[in-house]
């Protein structure tokens, strides 16, 4: 037993130094290297942990999609209005600068995944969870009248996801031109839209 904590105590210090390095020098200085050094650890003892950089770079996509729903957990308690659901999504865009790194760390794994298909599933599974989220928040939003009369419920998740996905990328590319106010604007407008009735209806 006390070997498994201390394995899993030793995951946790290397998951802070990756932030660490990624928060300091970005997400492209993250390697075996000097993440090692940060954790005040010998690359050769790191690898025995993480023997890629592409294990190191699945585990820091693992640590996005583990914050992230440690928040979004904290956010379910009280998105049982539209209110609720707006605070809920908005843990899903770059408003600070934690969030910005966190969204630099998924666009690297994605751009790493597109050449190296094992990192393929990984990516693949976070975006089916996130969409499940967006989701459960639309549903939440019709059932207490946040979704505007013949609304569908699957057009208004994929439109919201698809919202979601295009503030993620411009926050974190171009955080000086997509301020935080300027995202949250863009959620509330969208789901003052998603309020209103359809055209059709």
């Amino acid at each position: 037993m006390p070997k498994i904590v201390d394995h899993e105590e030793r995951r946790l210090r290397i998951a802070e130094a990756l932030w660490q390095v990624a928060r300091r020098d970005g997400i492209h200085a993250v390697s075996v290297r000097t993440v090692a050094a940060q954790a005040q650890m010998s690359p050769t003892s790191l690898r025995y942990f993480f023997t890629t950089q592409d294990e190191l770079l699945e585990f820091a996509m693992h640590a996005v999609a583990d914050r992230v729903a440690v928040r979004a957990r904290a956010r379910l308690e009280d998105a049982g209005t539209p209110e609720g659901v707006r605070r809920l999504l908005e843990e899903l865009i770059p408003l600070d600068a934690d969030r910005r790194l966190e969204q630099g760390v998924y666009l690297a794994f994605l751009v790493r995944a597109q050449t190296h298909p094992g990192l393929r599933a990984v990516g693949e599974k976070v975006e089916s969870q996130l969409a499940d989220l967006v989701r459960h928040a639309v549903e939440v939003l019709h059932a207490t009248g946040g979704l505007g009369e013949g609304r569908s419920i699957d057009s208004a998740a994929r439109s919201t996801y698809a919202l979601l996905d295009g503030l993620a990328f411009q926050g974190a590319l171009w955080p000086d031109k997509h301020q935080p106010k300027k995202l949250k604007q863009i959620l509330r407008d969208h789901l003052a839209e998603l309020a209103s009735p359809s055209a059709g209806s």
